[in-house]
């Protein structure tokens, strides 16, 4: 492994809670010495990739990956986009609504929209990391990977257990893959929280890429259950609105 491979995967532990590591932990997360990772825990420091706290002794991720990610945000624009039309979901559906992004191996939380006493209102998920194998979001977005490119990833990604529903057996994923890229969408229910039920669309990228999505979860009730296909629509209809939006930032 380069210098620089190390150096971004330790950028990317720091970005998992618990979000500070130290010396100690990081190496024995990555399975690299403690040696190794501190001379290049130095030079991100210096130049401010990371910061280091005084008391704790732990490190963190540093102020330029802010600017960076404004960067980012601004060129795509997809927050700018996506914030208008989660509140206005939110409005008619009126459950929790988020976005997601695909981060090289894993999903990302960006954004969510939630009432007052509403699921999930009181947890901070966003920049969390979510599993795919379980969560409506998780499972559309590496769906989305292709046909190809799930059978290569699925083996090197861990399979969490999160509740009996939780499929983890690898033959079962790949088949209900194919199947979410066939309905394009993906729905779960208590794969992630027993009494939750999700929903996840795709929202189409540059040269036809869904690097994003749109999902929503709910407590599981038999009303909630008949408002799936009104929830479907809902949700491909924002989809839509985001993706043509994001048109005119290219």
């Amino acid at each position: 492994m380069s210098s620089v491979r190390k150096a971004l995967e330790i950028l990317k532990k720091l970005g998992e809670p618990p979000f500070e590591y130290s010396l100690t932990e990081l190496s024995r997360e990555l399975g690299l010495t403690r040696s190794n990772i501190f001379k290049i825990l130095k030079d991100l420091e210096e130049q401010y990739f990371v910061v280091k706290d005084s008391s704790s002794k732990k490190y963190h991720i540093g102020p330029i990956n802010l600017r960076l990610g404004r960067v980012y945000s601004n060129l795509v624009g997809f927050s700018e986009v996506a914030k208008p039309i989660l509140i206005n979901l939110l409005s008619i559906i009126g459950e929790t609504v988020y976005t997601c992004i695909w981060e090289v191996d894993r999903v990302v939380v960006l954004d969510k929209e939630t009432r007052p006493g509403g699921l999930y209102n009181l947890e901070d998920f966003i920049g969390k990391t979510l599993p795919v194998n379980c969560g409506s979001s998780g499972k559309l977005l590496f769906a989305y990977r292709g046909y190809d490119k799930t059978r290569v990833l699925i083996d090197s990604i861990n399979l969490p257990k999160r509740t009996p529903n939780t499929v983890v057996d690898k033959g079962m994923l790949l088949k209900e893959y194919d199947e979410i890229r066939e309905k394009g969408y993906s729905f779960e229910d208590e794969t992630f929280d027993m009494g939750v039920i999700g929903l996840s669309v795709p929202i189409i990228y540059r040269n036809n890429q869904v690097d994003f999505c749109l999902s929503m979860n709910a407590t599981k009730t038999p009303e909630n259950l008949e408002k799936i296909p009104f929830w479907i629509r809902k949700l491909q209809n924002g989809a839509e609105d985001i993706s043509y939006k994001m048109q005119f930032r290219y």
